[in-house]
């Protein structure tokens, strides 16, 4: 009887190589998730679409005396499986004029490029960025360059353009966003930051 065991080929090495990150990827997500739940900014709601730790859906509300006040943002969170090694993708579904979001939705900010990112970056690091960037913008090469055009060379346009685009797809109706809050347990936004150009 042969007691030798054949070598795996490298296909299964790679396979049981992602099982391994992916497995460790779910547990960070999953501590993360609970620190998220207990620590979120006021204005921030979290859910996990389909059961799947790897892609969340974030709901923030636009903060006082911003262009964006009054409206409610979604956003999209897909982790990879290398996650945190890799940063994740984060998007908005809900259209917004922001110099830092491109026109397919995609956020651009220095700490999820691949040359600045972190391993110790968490998810709540990267919601308080977000939300930082609704009252101070802080545009990237990468964002939408009309916008950042009309941010840079004509602020007091890209504010009125930035609450036209607010109202127009990020208001909700009264009774529908007070029942959404409700059901989201979503904390109202105290933010008394005034809207600062940097």
């Amino acid at each position: 009887m042969n007691d030798e065991t054949e070598p795996l080929e490298s296909e299964q090495l790679e396979e049981i190589e992602m099982h391994v990150i992916k497995g460790y990827s779910y547990e960070r997500l999953q501590s993360e998730l609970q620190v998220v739940e207990k620590e979120s900014p006021e204005g921030i709601a979290i859910t996990i679409k389909d059961d799947d730790i790897f892609r969340w859906r974030v709901k923030i509300q636009g903060p006082k005396d911003t262009p964006y006040e009054g409206g409610t943002f979604a956003l999209k969170l897909y982790f990879p499986s290398g996650y945190p090694e890799s940063p994740p993708l984060i998007s908005f579904k809900t259209k917004i004029f922001h110099p830092n979001v491109d026109s397919f939705g995609i956020v651009h900010m220095d700490i999820l490029l691949p040359s600045n990112w972190s391993p110790e970056i968490t998810v709540l690091d990267m919601l308080k960025s977000i939300q930082d960037l609704f009252v101070y913008p802080k545009p990237t090469e990468y964002g939408d360059p009309h916008v950042l055009s009309m941010y840079q060379k004509e602020t007091q346009r890209f504010v009125e353009e930035a609450k036209q685009w607010t109202e127009k797809y990020a208001m909700e109706s009264k009774n529908t966003f007070t029942r959404k809050l409700k059901m989201l347990n979503f904390r109202c936004c105290g933010n008394q930051n005034k809207y600062v150009k940097e």
